[in-house]
């Protein structure tokens, strides 16, 4: 059995742990075993707790890098690596440039399998000038000597990470389409009658993390804009460090859902008629594009989201984050998305163009070897 260690910033949170735990839900156990690396702060302790239950391992460090310092932050690592009731076979970090340090810790323990995995095109935290200055070029450094493997979500995540022509592997994220296959009307219905809506209300999803770099207030300007139009519903689904400011701001306006985390993912997707992405820069490669093209539905994403997200369905639409008009314009246009057998075809076609969950899977297991 191969065991793996991985290094998550906030276990729980966002697209990185929803593909590990994607990967773990359908590899043979009895060849793989993953552990987990994750700071505190982590506010999804079920998830947490899930894993634990589930047989993992999850260690929760008194905070990341830029709290504990690099030296701290090394020593407690090397520390978890070299206590450990097992011998791990490979790290696997997914904590951007942070990852250096894991990356070296996991060489002195003799970890022969280390892995510097890009998920984001920019550093998502506030830096000074002077700490960027010196901490990017160590950092940088630190993990392109010392890893084994680097590996990226999408070339924009990739030369962030790695820099323009560096060698790296591309491993796009995908998605389980047979969930979204399985959705019945029915499912859809139930959620439609839990939101509220009537059955000729055209729903706008923006599905995500709550925080400054998913960019819920522009989806909130939006619908105030928009909120002459009757039947012009936007469902805001998920949780995060801004959930109580964007709460306050739809506070008032009945075109505007805030749903709170939800698990139906696939059911959601199938229930909306576009879902919009106007995030400012940082994304990698958003599974949350690859979940709204297997439920066959339309996507408007802003410019600071990789095109790669368009994977040949005709189904995204890359509009300027500055030009408000133009995102006002196209949301107007959207009609229902009522068309399943149309929309399951897309799921199919997803499927065949290798984004699907079993071919995603196995050259993910792949990196191990």
């Amino acid at each position: 059995m191969k065991r793996i260690l991985h290094i998550i910033g906030y276990l729980g949170r966002g697209g990185d742990t929803t593909v590990v735990l994607d990967v773990m839900k359908a590899m043979d156990r009895s060849k793989f075993h993953f552990d987990f690396v994750t700071h505190e702060g982590t506010t999804k302790m079920d998830v947490v707790q899930m894993l634990r239950d589930q047989g993992c391992t999850v260690y929760i460090l008194k905070g990341d890098v830029r709290k504990l310092g690099p030296i701290k932050y090394y020593k407690e690592l090397l520390k978890i690596l070299r206590t450990a009731n097992v011998k791990y076979d490979a790290v696997h970090a997914h904590t951007g440039m942070q990852s250096g340090i894991a990356i070296l810790a996991a060489k002195k323990a003799g970890i022969p399998v280390r892995i510097c995995h890009s998920h984001v095109t920019t550093i998502q935290r506030k830096v000074s000038g002077v700490k960027k200055m010196i901490s990017v070029p160590v950092l940088r450094h630190l993990y392109r000597t010392n890893a084994t493997q680097k590996v990226a979500c999408s070339r924009m995540a990739g030369d962030f990470l790695f820099g323009e022509n560096s060698d790296y592997r591309l491993l796009y994220n995908a998605v389980d389409t047979g969930r979204y296959l399985a959705v019945t009307k029915a499912e859809v219905d139930k959620v439609r009658d839990e939101l509220g809506v009537s059955e000729d209300d055209v729903l706008i999803g923006h599905v995500a993390r709550i925080s400054p770099m998913k960019n819920q207030r522009f989806t909130v300007s939006l619908a105030k804009e928009l909120r002459e139009i009757p039947n012009l519903k936007f469902v805001i689904v998920g949780d995060g460090q801004e959930y109580d400011e964007i709460r306050n701001l739809v506070h008032g306006y009945s075109n505007i859902i805030l749903t709170g985390q939800r698990s139906d993912i696939p059911v959601l997707m199938k229930t909306f008629d576009c879902v919009i992405l106007p995030s400012l820069p940082g994304e990698g490669f958003p599974v949350t594009m690859m979940e709204a093209q297997a439920a066959g539905c339309r996507c408007v994403i802003s410019d600071h989201v990789t095109t790669e997200v368009e994977v040949g369905l005709q189904l995204v639409d890359v509009i300027p984050l500055k030009d408000k008009d133009a995102w006002v314009k196209n949301i107007r246009q959207i009609q229902r998305n009522t068309d399943i057998n149309l929309r399951n075809k897309k799921a199919e076609a997803l499927a065949g163009k290798g984004f699907g969950k079993k071919e995603f899977v196995n050259k993910w297991l792949e990196l191990y070897e």
